[in-house]
């Protein structure tokens, strides 16, 4: 009995001395993609400040009392590249954000001298920009310090999301190429915050555009299982065209992405992921890995990967629908590649691909894609791209994946409130939209430009209960099929709401109550159903205050204590204090 007893306690007295992470060592990566999202993934990297977090399959989330955590990863070696885009999943409340960086190694560079100065190859750490939902975020056009031999203003590498380059990738300049990159995550908090930031994923995928052929070194994402012969997915239908007609017609990004969520059971508007992931300093939504973030936010695994058909194939056969980037021209004489069934002519779009069959008489892939540049008429939805020359519309080879939600995630994404509307007093159409037990007040500008002006701005949108989109057979049906009005209603000076003259007395007595929703750029978005018992609003009166939550409402201390943060340190320790019982018990008995 001694030397089980002895090998308990001792094997107890490592795991509670072990470090959180070891020093992280080289990695040779097999293809042009790397998920870090598992515990086991983030303990192959070092930490800083960072502990283990039982979301999902495994997270980090900052220590308690801690202003900033950082996470390192290994050393990938890889195939010679020169763009990379990093991807990143996190939970973050409003006081809270997470930047991620990377850096690059040229060996043209290592052993270079300048000036009697040298270099061993690694670019400066550069950075995507700090992300939250609720900060006015933007990546940032980052240049590596280094000296360029050519004279390159950018030094080594860059990074970008400016002009019509959005994707927001790091750059190797001159024609040279990268063999080995390392991935760091800053994690902060500013003591404001209702919760500890949580880190759920980082990726990155690579490619090497130096290479004419570089395109088929784009791989599967993960796993190689069989596929069926035909796929064809429920996947949502949205129409970008038939959104905020202030920015409807530049969110393809949002709208797709919105499409993949909802497919995943998310039930969220594109105009939530478009003002979630807008990229301040680039001005538009076309960052991908902002977009991924933002789709990360919501709690579902998402990110960007330069993928292959046959890695679509594979998602699509998983259940997961896929957005591509893609530019075309739906005739044959246009500027961009002939897409046969496009909807328009583009320069820069993305669009969801929701299935796939071999046909016989073509003799090729075909791929239903439900495209966000469709017209109101969503009947049209499913349009049918063949593989060739999606392949040549495809340029960049990326795409977004989003995967199943992740238990513990998603409550940061935004604050969502459920409010009311209550006639003001006096007041003809006008209502004010009463939330945890006050007014909430929008400036008269609150619709003017609300991707640009960060803060009290945003989208307001009213919807009919039974006004709905028709829809092909098997797609599912989201809030966003409803016929949104964008126009029924504004803020008024004292910052209420005035509506289209007799509009809502008008749907009650037909009893056909609208919602409202009121969507901040910053962060919150509130929802209302008129009612006819609705009390009136008298200026200045005292609003019935919610109730504080109960402790019985909170979460019951057993699944709050398995589910927290602190449970493998925690179980480790009663694993020791066992150990030791057990040791004294057995030396008393003895005695």
């Amino acid at each position: 009995m001694k030397k089980p007893i002895s090998a308990l306690l001792a094997l107890a007295m490592v795991l509670c001395l072990l470090p959180l992470s070891a020093a992280a060592a080289d990695t040779t990566l097999e293809g042009n993609f790397v998920k870090i999202t598992t515990a086991e993934d983030f303990s192959a990297g070092e930490c800083t400040d960072l502990e283990p977090a039982s979301v999902g399959d495994g997270a980090l989330q900052l220590k308690a009392g801690a202003s900033e955590g950082v996470y390192v990863s290994p050393i990938y070696q890889t195939f010679p590249w020169n763009d990379l885009v990093a991807s990143w999943n996190s939970d973050t409340p409003r006081g809270t954000s997470v930047e991620i960086y990377g850096r690059a190694y040229i060996p043209d560079y290592d052993g270079w001298s300048n000036g009697g100065e040298t270099y061993d190859g690694w670019t400066d750490w550069i950075t995507w920009g700090e992300w939250s939902p609720f900060i006015e975020r933007g990546c940032p056009q980052d240049a590596d310090s280094h000296p360029s031999r050519s004279g390159d203003k950018n030094g080594w590498a860059y990074a970008y999301s400016f002009g019509s380059a959005g994707d927001s990738s790091l750059n190797i300049t001159d024609g040279l190429t990268a063999t080995a990159f390392q991935l760091k995550a800053v994690v902060r908090a500013d003591g404001t915050q209702t919760a500890q930031p949580v880190l759920r994923l980082v990726a990155a995928t690579f490619k090497n555009t130096n290479d004419p052929d570089w395109w088929s070194a784009c791989s599967l994402t993960e796993g190689t299982g069989e596929i069926p012969d035909s796929v064809l997915l429920d996947t949502p239908s949205i129409a970008q065209t038939i959104r905020d007609p202030d920015y409807g017609g530049v969110i393809c990004s949002a709208t797709s992405m919105s499409m993949l969520l909802d497919g995943q059971g998310a039930d969220v508007l594109p105009e939530e992921v478009a003002l979630t992931a807008f990229d301040y300093g680039y001005g538009g939504n076309g960052n991908w890995s902002f977009t991924c973030a933002g789709a990360g936010a919501f709690g579902y695994e998402s990110y960007v990967h330069y993928a292959s058909f046959e890695g679509v194939r594979q998602e699509l056969a998983a259940g997961h629908a896929v957005a591509m980037s893609v530019k075309y021209s739906n005739t044959p004489e246009g500027k961009y590649p002939y897409l046969e069934n496009a909807p328009t002519n583009t320069g820069g779009h993305l669009i969801t691909i929701v299935g796939y069959f071999f046909s016989q008489e073509l003799q090729e892939y075909v791929y239903y894609s439900n495209d966000p540049a469709t017209g109101s008429d969503l009947k049209t939805a499913h349009r049918e791209y063949r593989e060739s020359q999606l392949s040549e519309a495809w340029y960049r080879r990326a795409a977004y994946f989003v995967h199943e939600k992740e238990a513990g995630a998603g409550d940061y994404a935004r604050e969502y409130h459920q409010a009311e509307l209550w006639p003001v007093e006096g007041q003809e159409d006008v209502y004010a939209l009463i939330a945890n037990g006050q007014v909430v007040q929008l400036p008269v500008d609150f619709m003017r430009d609300p991707r640009e002006n960060f803060g009290a701005h945003g989208t307001l949108a009213l919807i009919v209960p039974g006004e709905e989109a028709e829809l092909p057979e098997g797609v599912r049906r989201v809030t966003a099929n409803h016929d949104f009005y964008f126009n029924l209603f504004n803020p008024t000076e004292d910052g209420y709401l005035k509506f289209t003259g007799g509009l809502i007395p008008e749907l009650l007595e037909q009893k056909t109550p609208p919602t409202i929703f009121v969507i901040f750029n910053s962060g919150a978005s509130y929802t209302a159903t008129a009612s006819a018992d609705a009390p009136v609003y008298t200026p200045g009166m005292e609003l019935p205050q919610p109730e504080a939550p109960s402790a019985d409402s909170s979460t019951d201390t057993a699944s709050s204590f398995f589910g927290g943060s602190l449970v493998l340190p925690i179980v480790l320790l009663v694993v020791l204090a066992a150990a030791v019982l057990a040791v004294v018990l057995i030396r008393k008995k003895k005695h």
